[in-house]
């Protein structure tokens, strides 16, 4: 599973509406926290995703590119 299927994930599950935790991405993607963390920390580091007490969630630029993939 690449960045492009986690971004989906986040995309599919919470979009900008609510969030998505980590054990709910663990769930959905198959992988561990341990190999999701690197992953998210680099779409959070392209502005793509935020992190919350809550969980993580889509930014404007996120869900501006997961329109232009997916929409």
């Amino acid at each position: 599973m690449n960045r492009t299927d986690i971004l989906y994930e986040i995309f599919h599950r919470a979009g900008t509406e609510r969030f998505i935790t980590i054990y709910e991405l663990e769930v959905g993607t198959g992988m561990s926290g341990a190999k999701l963390r690197p992953v998210l920390e680099d779409l959070k580091e392209e502005r793509l995703i935020v992190e919350h007490p809550e969980g993580f969630q889509l930014s404007g630029n996120g869900l501006n590119r997961c329109r232009t993939l997916w929409i």
